[in-house]
């Protein structure tokens, strides 16, 4: 079978069922990388640790991971943006990696408080810094107080079980009361969303065509690939980015796959396939959509993604609570100057505010899990 054709079967492989994972000779969590869903070590008494444990897991722009914790105390720690894990070309400035810095501290403030901890978070200490660039300062400091009043929130059950699910999902429709108690897992005011039929068509047609500008770009289209891991070797020694995995391909296909078709050599060499089948693969994702989501800001500065971010995290959260599979869709976000006039009927379709930015696109629906993506090391995360 030619790579090409084989490809095409991973697109379809998204939506059908798939082989068990004992095919592929393993556990999902014995395989290097994933262990960190796990939970925090065996005996760890830290807190520090215990908590940034379940921080690490947070959801982030291609899987990055781009967090550095400096420990600053017995019972504190700062939060840096890691400026050797940034993207340029997909993320130019860099507002979807402060994001993932909110997704990172509502984890975090979740897990301490189910141990009996109150967090106090001061946002930018030192400063905040422009949208137009990454500063050594810290997005955040955490100070964790033992309170024997410190509520556990629900959601902290979910974080071991959360994913970015990128099946096709099936047809089952997400109601309106699953959508408001989403709704109401969070206090924010800029949250949109709909399972109506007729806008959930225009969204997908407007994801599709998001994808097809995004990978016309060779630099855009190479950032990407650099973050797609091919087989099991590159995820152990990486341990981030994604996979066939996170779209539902296990055991044996997962295996020829990975094996026999796939080349990290070849792609990059050529992406026009890669390129291709990522618009295939968006298209039926969007179109596999019972419900579409969004969160939309009033301004956009470096904290109102990271409060951005810690919304999402706690949506995805409600999400695996309910059943239900969640999936950013964000290409059209982008801030490319080719992606203007697509953005302007996006933002048009949804009716949002001159002024306003959207922060966040998803879909919603129903899905069979699929892997977790890869975590590095807690201590690949720390400073000195």
């Amino acid at each position: 079978m030619h790579r090409r054709d084989f490809i095409k079967v991973m697109a379809a492989g998204s939506g059908v069922v798939l082989l068990p994972s004992v095919l592929s000779g393993c556990g999902e969590t014995a395989e290097t990388g994933l262990e960190g869903w796990n939970g925090p070590m065996p005996g760890e008494t830290d807190i520090r640790r215990i908590v940034l444990s379940y921080a690490i897991l947070a959801p982030n722009p291609h899987n990055k991971q781009p967090w550095i914790v400096d420990l600053t105390g017995p019972d504190s720690f700062d939060l840096y943006v890691d400026q050797s894990r940034l993207l340029p070309e997909t993320d130019p400035p860099f507002r979807q990696v402060h994001i993932g810095q909110g997704t990172f501290l509502e984890n975090a403030a979740l897990a301490a408080g189910s141990l009996g901890y109150a967090v106090d978070v001061v946002y930018f200490p030192a400063g905040q810094y422009g949208n137009t660039k990454v500063a050594d300062k810290p997005v955040a400091s955490v100070t964790l107080t033992k309170d024997g009043s410190a509520r556990v929130d629900p959601l902290f059950a979910q974080i071991t079980k959360r994913q970015s699910n990128k099946r096709v999902y099936d047809d089952t429709p997400v109601s309106a009361a699953q959508l408001a108690e989403l709704a109401g897992s969070i206090n924010h005011p800029g949250l949109g969303l709909t399972n109506e039929a007729g806008k959930r068509g225009k969204l997908a047609d407007i994801a599709r065509l998001a994808m097809e500008i995004e990978t016309a770009d060779k630099a855009r289209d190479a950032e990407t690939i650099a973050m797609f891991r091919f087989n099991d070797e590159e995820r152990a020694r990486f341990r981030d980015g994604f996979g066939v995995a996170q779209s539902g391909m296990s055991g044996l296909m997962k295996m020829v796959a990975e094996t026999f078709f796939l080349d990290r050599r070849e792609t990059e060499a050529d992406s026009t396939d890669f390129g291709a089948q990522a618009v295939k693969i968006t298209t039926d994702q969007a179109n596999s959509a019972a419900a579409f989501g969004w969160i939309t800001t009033p301004t956009n500065n470096r904290l109102d993604q990271l409060l951005t971010g810690r919304a999402y995290e706690r949506l995805n959260l409600k999400a695996t609570e309910l059943g239900l599979a969640m999936h950013p869709m964000s290409q059209v976000l982008q801030e490319y100057t080719d992606m203007t006039t697509l953005q302007g009927q996006f933002l048009g379709l949804l009716d949002v505010a001159e002024g306003h930015t959207v922060q966040m696109l998803f879909r919603l629906g129903i899905a069979e899990p699929v892997s977790h993506s890869a975590r590095r090391r807690l201590t690949d995360i720390m400073r000195g």
